[in-house]
């Protein structure tokens, strides 16, 4: 009689085993990770946008902390070298010696020591006060249609820019240059007086365009050039 009931025994004691499921270690369910949160974008507090600044050559650039950054990189372009200096902080707050008399505009990147993502501010534009003068020129454009190597239909094409003037009783008109050529020398409309006009363009091929930015002092500025391509 002791055989069937040793038997019996083991069949639980498997059953027991088998129902016991994976050991863990820690006795229950492990709580995932928590979220990786991207930086947010900061916003600019001063330079003050499309204004003349008047703290001289040493320059002080502040802007509002953002959520979820370690790291901010500041970007500030001589719009008319072209010239860019880029610095990294912790701070919101920086000092950078730049060129008097000259047009810049500035920017932050907010980035994460915990994520590989990025978020960057609102450009902004100033001047940095030089010798004295009783008028600016006008901040170089910013090309915006058609994008720099794009590639656009034959027809009728929009050309899209913005400017701006530290000098705000300033009246702005604009020049339209476009050619194959790099750069380009055509003049193919003059004093327009919006930032947006179209032009018919059926010939294929790659295409380079500029803006020359004057105000009614005399005073004017070139947006650099963009490329793009017209194609079927």
């Amino acid at each position: 009689m002791k055989k069937p009931y040793l038997t019996f025994l083991i069949f639980i004691s498997l059953i027991v085993i088998s129902c016991g499921g994976k050991d863990d270690g820690g006795g229950g369910n492990v709580d995932p990770p928590d979220p990786i949160n991207p930086p947010t974008s900061t916003t600019l507090v001063s330079p003050a946008n499309n204004t003349e600044c008047l703290d001289g050559e040493n320059v002080e650039f502040r802007w509002n902390s953002s959520q979820y950054t370690d790291t901010y990189t500041i970007n500030v372009k001589n719009l008319l070298t072209q010239s860019v200096i880029s610095q990294s902080t912790t701070s919101t707050t920086i000092t950078i010696q730049l060129e008097r008399g000259q047009p810049y505009s500035w920017y932050i990147v907010s980035s994460s020591n915990s994520s590989s993502d990025t978020a960057e501010s609102e450009k902004w534009k100033f001047y940095l006060k030089g010798d004295q003068t009783s008028n600016y020129a006008p901040f170089p454009a910013d090309l915006i249609k058609p994008t720099a190597e794009a590639t656009v239909a034959p027809g009728s094409i929009e050309f899209e820019w913005s400017g701006s003037d530290v000098d705000t009783g300033d009246t702005l008109t604009y020049d339209l240059y476009l050619s194959t050529s790099n750069p380009p020398t055509t003049r193919i409309q003059s004093n327009i007086t919006s930032t947006k006009v179209t032009q018919n363009i059926s010939d294929l091929g790659v295409y380079y365009w500029k803006i020359i930015t004057k105000d009614n002092s005399g005073s004017n500025s070139d947006s650099g050039v963009s490329k793009f391509t017209v194609a079927n």
